[in-house]
């Protein structure tokens, strides 16, 4: 048995996880990241499952271009949100 047929399983749950928890957070929290977040996560578990498909590289490695940019959105607003505000010094 190949590890890739116990760890491919464990891993979409997980994204499923954090997808609901993304929504959670979207949705209860008011943070438009968590939506981000849960996208993200969700396009992993279908890459992850139409990997084990057999669909062709070149369609998984736009899903996955797709999530990455997706959770690049969700970080910048983290950072966004959560970064100090510079506050100048005039003489």
């Amino acid at each position: 048995m190949e590890i890739s047929s116990v760890i491919t399983p464990i891993a979409i749950i997980l994204e499923l996880a954090i997808f609901i928890m993304g929504l959670h957070l979207g949705y209860v929290l008011k943070k438009t990241y968590g939506y981000l977040f849960a996208f993200t996560f969700l396009v992993f578990a279908l890459f992850d499952y139409f990997g084990t498909l057999g669909i062709p590289a070149n369609i998984l490695s736009v899903l996955n271009i797709i999530a990455i940019l997706s959770a690049l959105a969700g970080m910048y607003q983290i950072i966004k949100e959560n970064a100090p505000r510079v506050k100048y010094n005039t003489l």
